[in-house]
């Protein structure tokens, strides 16, 4: 006779749970991830909310695994939505990292690998931006803004280097990633239709056909890679370094004040070069070697509103 390992009452024969039981537990862990949630978007302490997390897991009986998960995914998907409200400053950034930490998670689990710390990341950018707050981006010994030290950094630290970069005078560093896809829309012609006519036998096989083929144009749209390199972000342009093999990489510096449009997709951003078509730039997700797959799930968003900001900024410096 198996034992619940939630109520541990008897659970009957080859079970270790009691149905009623398994579902108190998965409503407790969403009520655990809500309160979560709800202290970062609203701006709390993690002791506003800890005696009730408390309640819920006495409660639902839930193990502490299922806690640690839920409290970790509840504060991810509050940073993203608290992210997305606004560009994060400084101060807040530090205070919504304090209420993981106050949760008992630590720095190792969470920066880099979790949705919400790279969010915070690239909207605690876009303030500095917009505040002319801008932290020059560099390798060194010392991480860049939301890092640990000695962090394997996807997209930045080991794996792009910006100084392989030749700057204009004047011109800062502002954010690089490696791994970029560079994407185009490519447009392609078709004519499709059939024959409308009569068809006379003339000989074995071999057919006439009277009057005309009647057809018409159709045209698709599909979007193919032209390379993957590296790009880096500035105060007036964006640099891209291809690393097509062979050696015919593509490479390109585009000033801002030649950009007439930036598109924001889900995953990636389009550029609009008058004259020119668009070109899209799609950042890779980083796979750990625990499994963990890391960065934004709107990394298109982020960086639109970063370049757009950047963009601004370069506009009204040069007049």
């Amino acid at each position: 006779m198996g034992v619940c390992r939630y109520c541990h009452q008897k659970a009957g024969w080859f079970t270790d749970t009691h149905d009623a039981c398994v579902q108190k537990a998965n409503a407790g862990i969403e009520s655990v991830k809500k309160w979560m949630t709800d202290a970062v978007i609203e701006g709390k302490h993690y002791s506003d909310v800890s005696a009730t997390i408390d309640r819920l897991t006495a409660d639902a009986a839930i193990s502490p695994d299922q806690v640690h998960s839920a409290l970790k995914e509840g504060w991810s998907q509050g940073a993203e939505q608290r992210s997305k409200a606004q560009p994060v400053s400084d101060e807040e950034r530090l205070a919504i990292n304090g209420i993981y930490l106050a949760a008992g998670l630590t720095d190792e689990e969470m920066v880099c690998k979790t949705s919400g710390t790279h969010t915070l990341l690239y909207s605690n950018l876009t303030w500095h931006v917009l505040h002319d707050r801008i932290m020059p981006y560099e390798i060194s010994s010392e991480p860049p803004p939301g890092f640990l030290p000695n962090e394997a950094v996807p997209g930045v630290i080991g794996m792009l280097n910006p100084t392989s970069f030749n700057l204009q005078a004047g011109e800062v560093r502002v954010w690089g990633l490696a791994n970029v896809l560079l994407k185009q829309a490519v447009t392609t012609t078709a004519y499709v239709g059939g024959y409308s006519g009569a068809s006379v036998r003339v000989a074995s096989g071999l057919w006439y056909r009277f009057g005309g083929l009647r057809g018409h144009r159709e045209q698709s749209t599909s979007v193919r890679d032209l390379d993957c390199g590296e790009l880096l972000i500035t105060t007036r342009a964006i640099y891209y370094s291809g690393r097509a093999t062979g050696g015919n990489g593509l490479n390109f510096r585009l000033p801002f004040n030649q950009i007439i449009q930036f598109k924001p997709y889900s995953d990636a951003v389009g550029i609009c070069k008058n004259g020119a078509r668009e070109q899209i730039l799609a950042p890779r997700h980083v796979v750990w070697s625990d499994g963990v797959i890391s960065g934004p799930t709107d990394i298109g968003y982020y960086l639109f509103n970063l370049l757009q900001a950047l963009a601004a900024k370069d506009s009204v410096a040069s007049r």
